[in-house]
């Protein structure tokens, strides 16, 4: 199983109308909803860990959950706000605003029982930005990294952030408890202005992160592990917009580690160029496809290995 433990939100997709007006239709979102369906999708069992409203669109996600075979039984539910997000795009790139004020998963802090057994915990985005989610989440990952393959994506957004150089701080803590993590470059210029790229990696290899990742969009991806550097280039496709493309790709590289038997530390110390060159194409497949569709909309596994030619 794949805990996935972060944001769930209602993402407000603009739907272009026959009178030209544009709507916005609500649909599941959040990047560890959009990981946790991409996962499910991919075939792998998940459950999803955090807070959701009882009030209309907290119903919504949990029976996105339901539908879509993610576990809710770590999922606390409280009469505090959804998250809401309002997507606008341009050339298929999304931008966000959001209303997050007081919401349950700004509110979350903890899980009640003991962390259930797992082959890998997943967490990262908006519960990172400030207390009391992000202690939470930070202490988790603390303790599951000497159990779990720990899986961090932070996906910064630095106009959310209300205390920016504590937000650096707390994500250097929980890299250093981290084996997997995915950074945008977009993510590694905010976190890391000063520091050109080979040196950040460099410093998270040092610890007990096997497996780094940068992800450069159109761009294709790069992943440094012991044995070296890999590079990947985008499959060149038709974007209809990038809505969770991030999300996809990482839970393609998790889903491609699982079904090779990787996802375990001792794996991610075995890995050599092969493995890591297939685990960027699962992933940068599974980004393909999603970005063929409208909002995020994670393919099934089946889509992504004839996507592969497998």
């Amino acid at each position: 199983m794949i805990l996935c433990g972060g944001d769930a939100l209602i993402d407000f997709v603009p739907v272009e109308q026959a009178n030209g007006l544009i709507a916005f239709v609500p649909r599941p979102g959040g990047a560890v909803l959009n990981a946790a369906t991409a996962l499910a999708r991919l075939e792998q069992e998940v459950s999803f860990i955090g807070a959701l409203s009882t009030d209309l669109f907290g119903d919504m996600l949990h029976d996105h959950m339901v539908c879509e075979s993610i576990g809710t039984a770590n999922v606390s539910r409280s009469d505090d706000d959804s998250t809401l997000a309002f997507v606008s795009l341009a050339n298929g790139e999304a931008r966000y605003a959001f209303y997050d004020s007081a919401s349950a998963g700004r509110l979350w802090t903890g899980l009640k029982d003991p962390l259930p057994a797992a082959e890998a915990l997943h967490f990262g985005s908006l519960p990172l930005f400030a207390n009391p989610p992000a202690s939470a989440y930070v202490e988790l990952a603390e303790q599951a990294s000497s159990r779990v393959v720990v899986s961090l994506d932070p996906n910064c957004r630095p106009s959310l952030v209300p205390d920016k150089e504590a937000y650096r701080r707390r994500i250097d803590r929980v890299s250093t408890a981290s084996h997997v993590i995915r950074l945008s470059d977009e993510d590694l210029a905010f976190l890391h202005p000063s520091a050109c790229e080979e040196e950040v990696v460099d410093g998270l290899l040092d610890g007990l992160t096997r497996l780094v990742i940068v992800s450069r969009g159109a761009e294709g991806a790069s992943a440094w592990w012991a044995g070296g550097r890999v590079d990947v280039a985008a499959h060149p496709i038709e974007v209809q917009d990038s809505i969770g493309a991030g999300d996809t790709f990482h839970a393609g590289v998790l889903a491609a580690l699982s079904r090779a038997g990787q996802l375990e530390v001792e794996a991610l110390d075995r890995l050599d160029r092969a493995s890591v060159e297939y685990v960027l194409a699962f992933g940068t497949a599974a980004a393909a496809l999603s970005c063929m569709e409208t909002g995020c909309d994670p393919p099934s596994l089946n889509a992504v290995l004839k996507f592969l030619g497998e």
